[in-house]
Order: structure tokens, then sequence, then C-alpha cells
């Protein structure tokens, strides 16, 4: 009997991906990837609204998404269980490759299109499956889509009925038929009685100290089977596994200005995140930094000059300031004109053209897996839309040479690199690789700093060693906050949690109330000089382009890879704001 060459195609791979024959067959067959090819073959010949254009795209994403978590404060559970749920994304392209529905900004449909869990972006299906109740979910989602889609493409026409526009680039690039699997053998399980204790006995460090006003514990634990089918024969099943460990902890100096730290560790399963001794000290370190921050000195005044972004600092302001401009974007337009989102626009006409200092290059390694001992959990094989991720060299030497990009060509960036991830262009394992010749080891990049300070007769240099993560400013923070601190709402403000003035002496003296304010893209053509040892961080990103435009997700693992960094020439300002006052009766957990 003859083997379909799709299915011979799934056997060798899943061969190279540790699966059996049996497993890929089933998986194949199962009645979701059918019950997606009937429906996309029938909505292609029968979908049409009278004058309207019939759908030249159709694709399907279906996620099977189980969620296992455990939260604590003070020692007592706070949130425990498990949960389960079915999300469907249906997409429907009206017109052409060469001019579709799409890069067209309809305010008046933003929330109703991506924010709807029974419209066709993240709907919510029943967790009970099978072909005939999917058919009819399918069905649903496609005509809202359908719907929708027609309604932009004609809002598009006539926006540009009346305009000269120059820019003729494609609004999607079309691709052959591929078949692409990634899924694990089996998922890996999880001792979610584990989990509760390890939340119970890091939370209750907190209890010996009483300076400390509020903590939170959080652990979670999100297998997800992912099942994609599209209109020109491409499949996926993948597996997209995560596991976050974090620690928040939060307090108030006599000013009222707030003091904060946080740890946080992200592994693909719960074996990759640290042991319970590990965290256990995690919270006792945390808990003495708060402590140590809250009686600390105000920065007495803003500061310009030198500046060293040391470990986990140097990650932060590359994940939160330069990353995001290496995505490709394609600015859309609208009744109102082109739509440009300068936040991240920094790099989208530069290629060619210097973006950082020249003894730096940059790349996205979404095939690193692992570096330098450390599981990277940006990794992948697959993007969101069916396309294998390549690993990519973004800047040479200083010189911007591509950007990461998907199937919706820019100007200057044609073809996908497979790095559309939760709707957009989006990095995963950014790794910065600095000449050696620049590269110097802690003590030596102090002396650098302090020659430059005494060049500009500043009586002192500053050391940056952590600032506030995105991810959990507006989540876990927030809600420990109840959203009284506006510092935490504004994410351009990079709060420095923990920052030292360094002295001719060689003294460090630590400092609190500041904000690496004026910081962007730019500023990394001033970086004098780099560490030798690089920093891995792993970490929740906001995603490039915001989930209300996409539909997509707001937070995506990623991986950013640097070294320290030294800007010749930085500004960090004061935390010049109002702020509620402390608790008026002391903490009950002082002793008397």
């Amino acid at each position: 009997m003859k083997i379909n060459m799709k299915l011979k195609f799934i056997i060798v791979f899943s061969v190279l991906l540790g699966l059996s024959f049996a497993e890929v067959r089933a998986d194949f067959n199962s009645f979701i990837l059918k019950a997606m090819k009937d429906e996309i073959n029938r909505s292609m010949q029968n979908l049409r609204l009278k004058d309207l254009q019939k759908p030249y795209y159709i694709e399907y994403k279906l996620r099977r998404y189980k969620r296992y978590y455990a939260s604590a404060f003070l020692g007592a559970l706070t949130r425990y269980g498990a949960d389960s749920a079915n999300f469907l994304d249906a997409r429907v392209r009206v017109g052409s490759y060469k001019f579709d529905n799409s890069n067209f900004l309809d305010y008046g449909s933003i929330f109703f299109f991506s924010g709807d869990s029974k419209g066709s972006l993240n709907r919510q299906i029943p967790l009970d499956l099978d072909y005939g109740a999917l058919r009819r979910e399918l069905w649903l989602a496609t005509d809202i889509a359908y719907k929708k889609a027609a309604e932009t493409y004609s809002k598009k026409v006539a926006a540009l009925k009346n305009r000269l526009r120059k820019d003729t680039t494609r609004d999607f690039l079309k691709l052959p038929p591929k078949i692409y699997y990634d899924t694990l053998k089996s998922t890996p399980k999880i001792d979610l009685e584990k989990f509760k204790l390890l939340v119970k006995k890091a939370s209750a460090v907190f209890k010996k100290y009483p300076d400390i006003e509020n903590s939170a514990v959080n652990f979670e634990y999100i297998p997800v089977r992912i099942y994609y089918e599209n209109s020109e024969g491409r499949i996926y099943v993948k597996d997209k596994i995560f596991a976050d460990f974090e620690i928040v902890a939060l307090s108030q100096a006599k000013d009222g200005m707030p003091i904060v730290d946080h740890y946080a560790a992200y592994g693909k399963t719960p074996d990759d995140l640290p042991t319970l001794d590990s965290l256990v000290k995690a919270s006792e370190e945390l808990a003495r930094s708060v402590v140590a921050i809250k009686n600390s000195k105000i920065l007495d005044d803003s500061y310009n000059g030198p500046i060293i972004f040391k470990g986990q600092a140097a990650a932060q302001m590359v994940a939160q300031i330069f990353a995001p401009n290496l995505a490709a974007q394609r600015f859309p337009i609208s009744e109102r004109g082109d739509e440009e989102f300068e936040t991240y626009a920094a790099f989208q006409n530069k290629i060619g053209g210097r973006g950082i200092s020249e003894f730096i290059s940059v790349y996205d390694k979404p095939s690193e897996k692992e570096i330098t001992g450390v599981k990277t959990v940006g990794s992948y094989l697959i993007d969101d839309q069916g396309v294998k991720a390549k690993d990519v060299l973004l800047i040479k030497n200083g010189y911007i040479k591509t950007l990461l990009s998907d199937r919706t060509p820019t100007k200057r960036v044609r073809e996908t690199n497979g790095h559309n991830r939760g709707g957009a262009p989006m990095y995963s394992v950014i790794e910065f690789v600095p000449d050696s010749d620049k590269s110097f080891d802690e003590k030596e990049l102090f002396k650098k700093e302090l020659k430059h300070c005494k060049d500009r007769e500043l009586p002192y240099g500053l050391i940056i060693e952590k600032i506030l993560d995105a991810n959990i400013a507006t989540t876990t923070l927030q809600n420990l906050t109840a959203y009284q601190f506006k510092v935490f709402d504004d994410l351009k403000k990079k709060v420095v949690i923990i920052g030292r003035k360094l002295y001719p002496d060689g003294r460090q003296e630590l400092f609190r109330g500041a904000l690496a304010k004026g910081f962007s893209a730019q500023s990394f053509k001033d970086v004098l000089y780099a560490g030798k040892r690089p920093y891995v961080l792993n970490l929740l990103a906001p995603s490039v382009v915001s989930p209300y435009f996409t539909g997509g997700e707001a937070f995506l693992p990623a991986t950013v890879v640097a070294p320290d960094l030294l800007f010749e020439d930085g500004e960090i300002k004061l935390m010049n704001l109002d702020f509620p006052k402390p608790p008026i009766v002391p903490s009950p957990l002082l002793k008397k």
C-alpha cells in the first residue's frame, strides 16, 4: 500500500522528534484536523455575501489549554487548582495576496474583533469536542470573521479611493503547502502537591520580615497543544509548554515611596524550575533586599553621565527598549491616514544604517535551546503561521542587516523568517555579542566608568543592577498594590529597583527613588564597552504589537543574552511623584 507523501514527511520528522509512528498517525488523522479541512473547503466554496469579495484565504488554530497553579501569602494558600479550556481562532482574508482586508486599522472594531470570547479570535469553545461540535464552532467563528473581513475590506477600499499611495507592497505572502510536527512524546507530569508546599514555604519566609507590607509567591504550569490548518494546505501540530515561579515583595518608606523587588524563574517544564531550597533562599535574599532598599537614601539629584547596566538590568534594558525595535512592522492605514506606532519604529527604515555601537553584533536564535548552561524559554521550532523559525543575524558590527519578520511584508523586509508569535513578529532568543577588545571584566569596567566620570567632573558614577520587569509590573505587582502607585503604571519610566553609586575609591552606595527615563533604542549607539560574561535572562516579554490589534497574546516567553553595558551618557531621574501615605499603625508582626 502506498503511503501519502505528506504522511511520509510527518513520519521522517517525527523520528527526529522522538515520536512513534502510531502516535503521529493518530494525531494526524484526528477529527480536529479533518474538521478544519472540511470546513475550510466548504467555506472557500460557499462563503460569499452579495456584492462583496469572497475569501481567498482561511486559517484555523485550536489551542487545547491546561493550567495548574498555586499561590501563597505568608505561608497560607491564596489560590490552588487546575483548569482546562479550548480556544479557537478563525482568520479570513478577502481580496487577494496583493491587496486584502489586512493592514488597515478600523478603530470601531478593535475591541469587538480581538476581545469577544464568542467572536472569531480567542473564542472559548466546549471542552468535550467531537467532529460535529468542532465543525459547528468553526462554522460560527468563520462566519463572524468573514463578515468582519468583508466590512474592513470595503472600508479600506473607500479610504484609499481618493489617496495616492506610493507603497505598493503586497499585503500577504503566499506560501506552498507544508506539514510540521513539534510535539512531545508525552506532556510532562506535575505533582501539584509539591508546588503547593513550595509556594507555602517560600512565602512563609516573609513572616520574619515585618518591614515588608505585602508579598506574593506564584506558581503556574501551562501545557498547550496547538492544531493549525489553512487553505494553502499548511498544517502543524505543536506543543507549547511553560512553567514559572514568581516572588514579589513590597514595602513603603517613611516618605511613602514604594519599595519593591522581585524574583522570577521561567522554564519549559516544572523540572526546569529551581529546587525548594533555592526558592526559599531566593525569598530570603529578596526580603533582605527590600529592607536594605527601604533603609537606603534617595538619590540626591537627577544624574546625567556614564552608567553601567549590570547583569539582569542590562538584559532588561535590551528586552524593554532595544529588542522590540528589531521586529518588522507594517504600519496600517486608516480613514485618518497611515498609522505609525512610534514606540518601536526606530529601525523600520534603517536597514543598512547603524543601530548600535560598532563593536556589537546582535542575533536572534530560536534554535538555541541552551546558552551557557541555562535553558532558554524563547526557543521554538515552528512559528504561529506554520513557518520554520530561522536563526537571524540582525546587526553586524553595529549595522542593521534585517529585521524579524512574518508573512506580512514591509518595504524593506519582503520574506518571512518564521518569527510570528502571538499574532505579529516577535523576538525569541536575542543575543548581544561584543568584540573581545571592547569587553572587560567587572573591575576594569568600573575603572573605565570612573575615568569618564573624572573627565566630566562627576563625583560618582552609577551602577544599575535591576529594573522593574514589565510583566510583573502589570500583573502581580498591580494586584498587590491595588493600582495605588502610578509609577508602576507607565512602563516607559523604567523603575530602578537596585542602583548603586560608584565612588572613585571603589566604594558603592545603595540608593532608591530613581527612574531610568529617557533611554531609547538610539541610546545603544552610546554603549562604550561591554562586560566579558553574558547574562542569560528568561522572561515573559510584552508582545511588540498590542493584542488589541492582533488578537494575540499580551506576553510571550523570550530569552535575552547580554553582557554588562557601559553607556557613555544616560539619564537617571528622581521619582518625583505623590505617593499614598504609609500605614498609620505598625504591622502586627512587629515584636513589641
